[in-house]
């Protein structure tokens, strides 16, 4: 591999501008993921980033939680209260979202109880590709750097979860726990697919 890595990278260093361009191009149509090494990074620098607006770090989220889709860049809350919404007027109601990635061909289905202070979501992977080609279109460099490195020498997964706060990426992983602001999450492998169970530290059951 790093054979192969080295006679790419010297390769490109004394293409010409046009041999460049090409070779970048194949690059992009061609590298996708399942699992992430440094090396890859001398991949990935070689990629032009196209992202007129980073949807990690640049987005405004109404929510302190978020799962983000690396290779969409839609993000789906896991906050069980809306800011600015008494959580008494949640009493009673369930809410649904859904989610799909055409290039994973995973799905995300997120349902919350607020007035039972739960909320559970459901990450069914399809294939497990993840395109850098579409990463660097929706992330900036930084970001995309932070959201692999939480990742180093494990299979990337599909999404990842966001602090929108402190712009903090945690990877999806079996039995992991991570406080989020006003939320505990607790991620759980079952069956080849991820479960993240939700639930607000201020509120009781």
């Amino acid at each position: 591999m790093e054979e192969l890595l080295n006679m790419v990278i010297s390769y490109v260093e004394s293409a010409t501008q046009d041999e460049y361009d090409e070779i970048a191009q194949t690059i992009r149509n061609d590298l996708v993921f399942r699992k992430y090494e440094k090396d890859i990074e001398k991949y990935i620098r070689y990629i032009p980033n196209t992202s007129e607006k980073c949807r990690a770090c640049k987005g405004s989220y109404p929510a302190q939680a978020v799962l983000i889709s690396l290779n969409t860049g839609e993000s789906y809350s896991l906050d069980l209260f809306e800011r600015g919404i008494d959580p008494e007027d949640y009493q009673g109601n369930t809410l649904l979202t859904f989610g799909y990635d055409e290039i994973s061909q995973t799905s995300i289905h997120i349902s919350k109880s607020p007035g039972e202070n739960k909320g559970l979501a459901e990450i069914e992977r399809g294939n497990g590709i993840v395109s850098i080609h579409r990463m660097k279109k929706l992330f900036c460099d930084d970001c995309i750097k932070a959201m692999l490195d939480t990742v180093e020498n494990q299979i990337i997964g599909e999404v990842v979860i966001c602090d929108t706060k402190t712009n903090t990426f945690y990877p999806l992983e079996d039995e992991s726990k991570a406080q989020i602001e006003d939320y505990a999450l607790e991620t759980e492998y079952k069956d080849g697919n991820y479960e993240i169970a939700v639930k607000s530290v201020n509120e009781t059951e």
